[in-house]
């Protein structure tokens, strides 16, 4: 699986769309815009005995600059690319 984003793109902050899940440390960023600076990726390996959890093997994760302040570690599930 490729990144959805690369260097350069302009990307909005969105809330998770899966509500289990809470990035309270990105819930202030929401609705801001920015430009991804960096990506990279978590590879995720199911320990044996876990098979049956079905989770995704790769997390793609972003660096966004927003208001003049770099923003490590954006999950690509808070991102949607922003249309001019």
């Amino acid at each position: 699986m490729a990144p959805k984003y690369t260097t350069g793109q302009k990307v909005k902050i969105v809330p998770v769309k899966d509500q289990h899940l809470k990035y309270e440390r990105i819930e202030p960023l929401v609705s801001k815009s920015g430009t991804i600076v960096d990506s990279y990726f978590i590879l995720y390996q199911e320990p044996s005995g876990v098979k049956w959890l079905d989770l995704p093997g790769e997390y793609y994760f972003y660096t966004v600059h927003i208001n003049n302040k770099e923003v490590k570690a954006i999950p690509e599930e808070c991102l949607e690319l922003c249309v001019d």
